[in-house]
């Protein structure tokens, strides 16, 4: 259950696929969610995950999009009979491996003065490319770290999934810095700032066999060259909720306690979930608290049904006087938003 201290906000869900303009005439927007956050000279400015499909050429087909190699829209002509369809996000093999996504992501930039009333841009900020993101760029995290926009984010493609890093100075248009971790890795979140003159980022390698999907921190001198890779955060060390994985969720936001850092687990039910940690200010390699239950669960209705059900999936926060503001993705089809007072939140971590 979730805590009883967050408020969702009553004007749920904020932006859903109706509202947003696809793309190209030949695709359909089936989800706009897992939402970046940044609160810029009183507006709040959201850089939402679009994730778009395509209509089947006919029984038994699939048209999938991808970047083809002159950096357009291609529909690939799919015989789906020969893939496993039981997750709608992807088509696997017999073997259960990923041979393509049902859907081609992009970031798209939302802008509101209250927080609530979203006008989200017809146009893309960061789209796919050929090669390392030919499949889509996905669940953007944004910070601003002095004076210039930083986008981490998922790059997708055939030969897997990496993190890329993009910047830019103002929100309608970012350009890639480089990737910064090779596959398998995701959830990749920056630091608002630097500490101990270094920069600093979590992620979440996806070990095949041996390990778990855990967050690991690492850190740059340049944004472009990291290292020090160390574990942080398991989630088999953690409760049900989260025992079968964990990933970061929006950037660390520093407080007096130190940085608070909101993360999902998902459970043995692929049910997706919202916790909460406190890491060390000035080492954020040490872990001070990490609450046992969740501060936010799949409980209403557009959290519970969409594209892919049962997932509260957060990208972006920040304090709003002594308030977190968080702003998630819901059931992988709408943007949401909820609050909760920053003294709850610690006291639930023994602050």
């Amino acid at each position: 259950m979730s805590f009883p201290e967050l408020t969702r906000f009553p004007e749920n869900p904020l932006i859903v696929p109706e509202r947003v303009r696809p793309s190209s005439p030949l695709l359909r927007v089936e989800g706009v969610f897992n939402p970046a956050a940044l609160r810029i000279d009183g507006e709040t400015v959201l850089y939402c995950r679009v994730a778009e499909s395509a209509s089947p050429t006919g029984p038994g087909r699939s048209a999938v999009p991808i970047i083809g190699a002159s950096g357009g829209l291609e529909l690939l002509d799919i015989d789906s009979s020969k893939y496993d369809l039981s997750d709608p996000r992807v088509l696997l093999s017999s073997e259960g491996r990923t041979m393509y996504l049902s859907s081609l992501s992009h970031v798209r930039q939302a802008r509101s003065r209250d927080g609530r009333r979203f006008e989200v841009d017809d146009k893309p900020c960061l789209s796919g490319r050929p090669g390392d993101a030919e499949w889509g760029v996905e669940d953007p995290r944004a910070v601003m770290i002095e004076g210039k926009r930083y986008l981490s984010y998922s790059a997708v493609s055939r030969n897997g999934v990496g993190v890329a890093i993009a910047s830019g100075d103002s929100g309608s248009r970012f350009e890639r810095i480089g990737m910064a971790l090779p596959p398998t890795n995701k959830d990749a979140a920056l630091f608002p700032e630097k500490v101990g003159g270094l920069y600093w980022m979590l992620h979440r390698p996806c070990p095949d066999g041996i390990g778990h999907p855990d967050i690991w921190i690492a850190s740059s001198p340049d944004l472009v060259h990291w290292g020090a890779h160390s574990r942080l955060l398991g989630g088999d060390e953690g409760q049900n909720w989260e025992a079968r994985k964990v990933g970061a969720g929006a950037p660390p936001i520093r407080t007096d306690a130190g940085w608070l850092l909101l993360y999902h687990g998902v459970d043995s039910h692929e049910r997706y979930s919202v916790g909460v940690a406190l890491l060390d200010a000035e080492d954020p390699t040490k872990i001070l608290a990490r609450s046992p239950e969740p501060l936010l669960e799949a409980e209403t209705d557009y959290e519970r049904r969409g594209f892919f059900g049962g997932a509260v999936f957060p990208c972006g926060a920040f304090l709003e006087g002594g308030d977190i503001v968080m702003y998630y993705g819901a059931a992988d089809r709408s943007v949401c938003g909820a609050s909760i007072p920053l003294a709850a939140a610690l006291e639930r971590l023994g602050r």
